[in-house]
């Protein structure tokens, strides 16, 4: 056998992947911490969901995955036709496979800052010239600056979280069907991982103009992160794009199981976001005793103000077994944590922690001994 060519190194990629933000993955190991930084619950919305999980029958497992029951499900929860759904193995599928079919080498994308890392590594693998949005002092979303992007520029592709993590600030319908009239030729992609915690949808309307697609996520409401399964909603023709660029069977078995029974939990996943929100204002609450400026979101995350650089709080945090979000947590939202709220019991652990570091002081190093991760990268774009 010809031995391997160690001087010149393996092939490398494409100069757009090479160029391309590489968005934070995850500290090294998470065993063991109180996790707050990503949103995610600390159980199904449903326990039918693990009950049907430990019901699969052997065949289940060795044949292919079918999702056309779980598009049934989608299509009729949402009041739209089959063929303007299609399933997707979390929301970071359904962003890549929509860069895939819709933006060329070179097209412009405008999307906003802060905002969900996934959406600029998406962007700029696929080789687009990216145009950054700036969101406001307040953290507002800059509405008129966007409508400046949009006409006459027309981008190819526009995205958007509603709402919107980091910031956990929201649009409402009217203003994201406005920017779909103001740029017809422009795919405006909205991310609404987070919508069944605020009080409107797109997908409320019976409707949408045939340029916006919508995505949506069993993550955040359903308590499913583990198992990885999203869907995007739009026109036909769209989504027929879509199934052109789409990898078959990316969704397991399991995880089609899963969403099928948490779509019919519906309202089981309504009542933990009830008591989300409950929690959430009593969190606040109890940080405003404390003369701390804290904020609650349309999400599930509450926006905590401590002190610049963040990288000491993470650390310090980390340091007692607890996560806490910064990543993504620049420009107006460089003083601000991200507190990921799911009951009472993890409110007072954060609560118990954040006094101890208060009364102890936080260390000034960006790095704490033991402690793993890099806590040099905590006010890059990335997962939010």
């Amino acid at each position: 056998m010809a031995e391997a060519d160690t001087e010149n190194g393996p092939p490398s990629p494409r100069d757009s992947v090479q160029r391309a933000h590489r968005a934070p993955r995850g500290r090294p190991d998470r065993t063991g911490y109180l996790r707050l930084d990503l949103g995610e619950s600390s159980r199904p919305a449903s326990p039918r969901v693990l009950q049907a999980l430990q019901q699969l029958a052997p065949e289940e497992l060795s044949h292919y995955p079918d999702s056309s029951v779980l598009t049934s499900k989608l299509a009729r929860l949402h009041r739209v036709e089959p063929q303007q759904v299609i399933v997707t193995a979390g929301s970071d599928e359904g962003i890549r496979w929509s860069f895939s079919a819709f933006v060329e080498e070179g097209a412009r994308v405008a999307i906003p800052r802060p905002t969900f890392g996934a959406f600029l590594t998406a962007a700029e693998a696929a080789g687009a010239f990216v145009e950054r949005i700036d969101y406001l002092e307040d953290l507002s979303f800059p509405v008129e600056e966007f409508r400046k992007r949009l006409s006459p520029l027309t981008p190819r592709m526009a995205v958007l979280a509603n709402p919107n993590a980091p910031t956990g600030t929201t649009l409402p319908n009217e203003t994201l069907l406005e920017f779909a009239h103001l740029s017809p030729n422009t795919l405006f992609l909205i991310n609404e991982s987070f919508a069944s915690y605020q009080e409107h949808s797109l997908l409320d309307r019976r409707s949408l103009p045939p340029n916006l697609l919508v995505l949506r996520s069993f993550s955040k409401d359903y308590g499913l992160a583990g198992m990885r399964i999203g869907y995007l909603i739009g026109h036909p023709e769209v989504i027929e794009a879509l199934q052109i660029v789409r990898p078959q069977h990316t969704v397991s078995t399991a995880s089609l199981r899963a969403a099928c029974v948490a779509i019919d939990e519906h309202a089981a996943m309504i009542s933990h976001v009830a008591e989300v929100r409950s929690v959430m204002e009593r969190l606040v609450r109890k940080l405003e005793a404390r003369s701390i400026e804290a904020r609650a979101t349309a999400a599930n995350f509450v926006l905590v103000k401590l002190s610049s650089p963040l990288q000491p709080w993470a650390a310090a945090f980390a340091a007692h077994k607890v996560l806490v979000g910064t990543w993504g947590h620049v420009g107006p939202m460089a003083n601000y944590i991200r507190v990921t709220v799911n009951n009472d019991d993890e409110s007072a652990r954060f609560l118990d922690t954040l006094d101890l570091i208060l009364h102890q002081g936080i260390p000034g190093a960006a790095q704490v001994k033991g402690v793993p991760g890099d806590w040099t990268d905590v006010g890059s774009e990335g997962m939010a």
